[in-house]
């Protein structure tokens, strides 16, 4: 009896010191404007908040959680299992009780028991790698999805970034055809130009508002999604100058290949995985092993309470077996396959995350480089544009030469801003192979 109190405090010790802990998520929220409910964040806040409320996301932090919960059940079973019952009967009919000598109606008991398995050839031991391996692989898993969380974010931000960019590129479209058709009609009136360099000076302005219509269209359609990704109803609109101009500095490509080799979640994750399968074949193993456990009790019975009578038992019990009609055999074959899947599959996520990072290493520069050119090509527009308008309001240019120029403008401003948005996408995507920030990375 003394023995049960003093190991009872220890169980509960125990259990309470493996309980994994629970994530805890920031609660501060984005102000909103009240005029019309959406509100505006910076990246940093859209991913914060699309970590805490994204369901991929929440979903990546119960794995974790039902990881850890398997993690206690596997360390719980090193412990004995201790049971207290206790039960009080009554009966309208009196029966003789032989013990006693005396007719009885009511009667009393209560009972300690404790159970222990001394040996289960290696299944525990088994269980718990298994069970530490799927934790290893959760935990993974979580971060393999927190950074796909971020680069599905990113990709939201960026495309409201671009398309507001987009917007106020169609905003000075309107304008530029709002003034080409005002340098149209004066020289209509002066007698320089034909009716049809109007007409086409009005074609060019129709065909800028429905640029404009559109572009407004896709903004508030990205408003939505990016507020759908971070939980906001009302939508979401990024804050201004969100896109990149430039990419930091990335250390060379085979630094970062080994660091995915290393830290990658995906191969992390296949590493785990490989090794709970390892330990689900040798539990199988364990089936062909005798099983040793041993139970103890303490028991009170009485007719009047408190009960006094007193008794105590001990059991050892072995078993071993012989023949279950080839289960064992069947999971022994199973697991063994599972075990060569998981191989095949670890190997190639080694080679998948050499390949990405290569990759989006190279798509980085090519990005960056299309953006530089992107650049080059706006300023060369911008300066035709100015060089046609001058020639056109002097007479020395064709209308059909100014809107050649205006068009081309307007490609060399979305260009412009599609590069940069796609420099953004391909930073935040090498990071989600990674697994880390190219910050982290370069510590």
């Amino acid at each position: 009896m003394t023995g049960a109190r003093l190991l009872l405090p220890v169980v509960i010790a125990t259990l309470f010191a493996a309980w994994p802990a629970r994530p805890a998520f920031a609660q501060e929220e984005p102000g909103v404007p009240a005029e019309s409910g959406r509100i505006q964040v910076s990246l940093e806040e859209a991913i914060r908040l699309a970590l805490e409320r994204n369901p991929a996301a929440v979903a990546a932090w119960s794995g974790l959680e039902v990881a850890g919960a398997d993690v206690l059940e596997a360390r719980g079973a090193w412990l004995p299992s201790i049971n207290a019952n206790s039960s009080f009967s009554n009966s309208s009919n009196e029966r003789f009780d032989q013990a006693t000598g005396r007719l009885v109606s009511e009667s009393y008991t209560a009972q300690l028991q404790a159970s222990y398995d001394l040996f289960t050839g290696g299944r525990r031991l088994a269980e718990r790698n298994r069970a530490v391996a799927g934790l290893r692989a959760a935990e993974a898993d979580s971060r393999s999805q927190r950074f796909e969380t971020i680069l599905e974010t990113s990709r939201l931000f960026y495309e409201a970034a671009a398309t507001a960019e987009i917007v106020a590129a169609g905003e000075q479209r309107l304008d530029r055809a709002r003034r080409q058709l005002e340098f149209a009609d004066t020289r209509l009136r002066l007698g320089t130009a034909t009716r049809s360099d109007a007409l086409r000076a009005e074609l060019e302005l129709a065909n800028a508002e429905v640029v404009l219509l559109d572009a407004e269209t896709a903004l508030r359609s990205s408003w939505l999604n990016l507020g759908r990704q971070i939980g906001e109803p009302a939508g979401a609109e990024p804050r201004a100058y969100a896109l990149p101009d430039t990419a930091p500095a990335l250390p060379p490509v085979p630094a970062l290949v080994e660091w995915a080799l290393a830290r990658s979640p995906a191969v992390l994750s296949s590493r785990a995985e490989l090794e709970q399968a390892r330990a689900t074949r040798w539990t199988s193993y364990s089936a062909y092993l005798p099983s040793l456990r041993a139970t103890g009790g303490y028991d009170w019975f009485a007719f009047d309470f408190p009960p006094e009578d007193r008794s105590w038992s001990l059991r050892l019990t072995a078993s071993i077996p012989l023949f279950n009609n080839f289960a064992r055999e069947a999971d022994l074959a199973r697991a063994g396959a599972a075990e060569r899947l998981a191989q095949a599959e670890a190997r190639d996520a080694a080679i998948a995350v050499r390949v990405a990072v290569e990759n989006a290493a190279r798509e980085i520069e090519a990005a960056e480089r299309r953006a530089e050119i992107a650049q080059r090509a706006l300023d060369l527009a911008r300066e035709d544009l100015r060089v046609q308008e001058e020639r056109y309001r002097i007479g020395s240019s064709t209308i059909l030469d100014l809107q050649t120029s205006q068009v081309a403008l307007a490609e060399a401003e979305i260009d412009r801003v599609r590069a940069r948005q796609n420099l953004g996408v391909a930073l935040a995507n090498l990071e989600a192979v990674l697994g880390a920030t190219l910050e982290e990375v370069g510590r």
